[in-house]
């Protein structure tokens, strides 16, 4: 995690007033060429962000409902596994509110370097590719289409990234999207013997029939992502309060705190008593 998404996520805890907000997101050298006293250049960049009349700063997820967010579900191929060295070759996205589909999102980006590995993965071909538009001009397309929904990924950290960086590259700043792992959320909502993507497609009896194509792997996702809101606990009612509740470490602290309450002598066991 960059150090300015561990300020973001202190950020959508609790509010923050305009001068600590101003002079921290100074620090991060991913905003050096950025006007980080703007706004409006901030929600481009994709941070949910409204001032309050107190001058503070807080994120809209806080007090969204799930049914009036905006959810950008995506996925994407690549040429290879690391940013720094490979490039994305094809984004997909679906936009999704109030458990609508209200827009989509897909092209393939020119590259003339397609390993035969990631032909027979995809099916994607050089010469498509070739004939495909610059990734500038993809990435400048998806970033009007993204705005500052929550960005929605199986295993959303590549996705993310990988983007992230692209759009760094390019020229127009990092992701500052909140952002959620619908495999993080389904290990909380479905009781499912694997957590992969065609795993759980099968599970739920979700139709798949082009694996590792941006757009359909986009839709599939949207789909368990769908179907892990149908059971969501009752009290989680925000966009803020379902990100924090899909995250592993929450699970981990609630495990620890009952570990401990079991391994902590009730002051009425047999093990008190005289």
């Amino acid at each position: 995690m960059r150090p300015m998404d561990t300020f973001i996520h202190k950020l959508a805890q609790r509010p923050i007033f305009h001068k600590e907000f101003f002079a921290k997101m100074q620090t991060f050298p991913e905003l050096e060429d950025m006007d980080v006293e703007d706004l409006k250049t901030l929600q481009f960049l994709g941070l949910p962000i409204v001032k309050y009349s107190d001058h503070s700063f807080t994120l809209t997820t806080t007090t969204q409902s799930i049914a009036d967010q905006k959810f950008c579900i995506v996925d994407i191929e690549t040429n290879g596994s690391k940013p720094t060295l490979h490039q994305i070759i094809e984004i997909g996205a679906v936009m999704i509110k109030n458990g609508k589909e209200i827009g989509t999102f897909n092209s393939l980006a020119y590259t003339d370097i397609l390993p035969d590995s990631i032909h027979q993965l995809t099916g994607i071909t050089l010469a498509e590719l070739e004939k495909a538009p610059p990734l500038k001009s993809v990435l400048a397309e998806f970033r009007l289409f993204l705005k500052d929904a929550i960005f929605i990924a199986h295993n959303v950290n590549f996705d993310y990234y990988f983007i992230s960086y692209a759009m760094e590259r390019a020229g127009f700043g990092p992701l500052l999207n909140r952002r959620l792992c619908t495999i993080d959320l389904a290990r909380k909502t479905l009781e499912a013997p694997k957590y992969g993507l065609s795993a759980l497609t099968e599970y739920l009896h979700i139709p798949f029939e082009h694996h590792h194509r941006a757009l359909c792997d986009a839709q599939a996702t949207a789909l368990v992502f769908a179907k892990s809101l149908e059971n969501l606990p009752a009290e989680i009612i925000t966009a803020e309060a379902l990100i924090a509740f899909s995250k592993p470490q929450q699970q981990k602290k609630k495990e620890k705190k009952a570990l401990k309450a079991l391994q902590t002598p009730s002051l009425f066991s047999k093990d008190t008593l005289p």
